[in-house]
């Protein structure tokens, strides 16, 4: 903190305040900044898991890699876990996220308990139901309006080892806007509870609702992050295709292609798709998943 409080006061009273981020999902144009960034070094942490209060202490620029990693050991997730493992926390709440149990659980920044806010005065705020519930109320959305997040505090709630999918397919899309309002109604699918829920819609006579339901129940799972691509595992030509993952592969299943990013970069050719494995490897990403897929518990 107080690394970001001194990058902080050394900005020029002209130029304007930014973070300095090593990693962005975004990708249009900005104008070039004219001083250095926020020092956001000591910002990146998982501060401590409370299992029992099913609660995270997390620092504002953590990603939810490094969240997952942390809350999965106890069988526990975050309420709302974005498709991409770089975004960040407050990333999330002061921008906008949405992911598969958002039917249910809303917007990331409805787990939050409450909030440490470095403010436009240069002052360290928490804010909470509470406390400042102003400025609490205001700060989601407001893209680094009101200040910069050092530290959240967030619900988590148990989550099982392994996933059930089921793809339904839809050639029109008011089909699939009726069958999305009827899960979300009722919160089942042919009398099976639902815990995700997203469309995918490739034309209008081509769309998906890929439906998930937790399960502790062992079997064999898929494996998207080498060379089997997740979007084009959900096209089928009719009715329900069925899939599996591990929990700890679905919440990024998303992520190894960006969506279907990755066929712009020819990412997507058996030849260059077989590289990756080699450098996640190289980088320790494997021994972490093995780790999980093995040690996750069921609550």
């Amino acid at each position: 903190m107080e690394r970001l409080l001194e990058s902080y006061r050394a900005v020029p009273p002209t130029a304007s305040v930014r973070l300095a981020k090593p990693t962005s999902n975004l990708f249009r144009s900005r104008t070039k900044p004219n001083a250095r960034g926020l020092d956001t070094s000591g910002l990146t942490e998982v501060i401590a898991v409370d299992p029992d209060a099913r609660t995270a202490d997390v620092s504002g620029m953590c990603t939810y890699e490094s969240l997952v990693t942390a809350t999965l050991i106890h069988g526990l997730a975050p309420l709302v876990v974005p498709q991409l493992k770089t975004i960040t926390l407050g990333g999330a709440v002061t921008g906008l996220g949405i992911e598969s149990t958002s039917f249910r659980n809303g917007l990331p920044h409805e787990s939050v308990l409450e909030m440490d806010i470095l403010t436009g005065a240069g002052e360290e705020v928490t804010a909470s139901p509470d406390e400042h519930a102003d400025l609490f109320r205001a700060f989601p959305n407001s893209y680094g309006t009101l200040g910069y997040a050092v530290r959240f505090r967030i619900e988590l709630e148990p989550v099982a080892p392994f996933v059930e999918l089921r793809h339904l397919r839809f050639h029109a899309l008011a089909d699939l806007v009726a069958a999305t309002d009827a899960i979300i109604a009722t919160g089942v699918l042919d009398g099976a509870r639902v815990d995700y829920l997203d469309g995918v819609v490739f034309s209008a006579e081509e769309s998906c609702l890929c439906v998930g339901t937790q399960t502790a129940a062992p079997g064999p799972v898929s494996d998207y992050t080498g060379q089997q691509i997740y979007y084009l595992s959900i096209q089928h030509d009719f009715g329900i295709r069925h899939d599996r993952l591990t929990i700890h592969d679905y919440l990024w299943r998303w992520d190894t292609d960006w969506f279907w990013c990755s066929e712009a970069f020819g990412a997507q050719r058996p030849r260059i798709r077989a590289l990756w494995p080699r450098t996640l490897r190289s980088s320790g990403f494997y021994s972490k998943t093995d780790a999980l897929r093995t040690t996750i518990p069921h609550r």
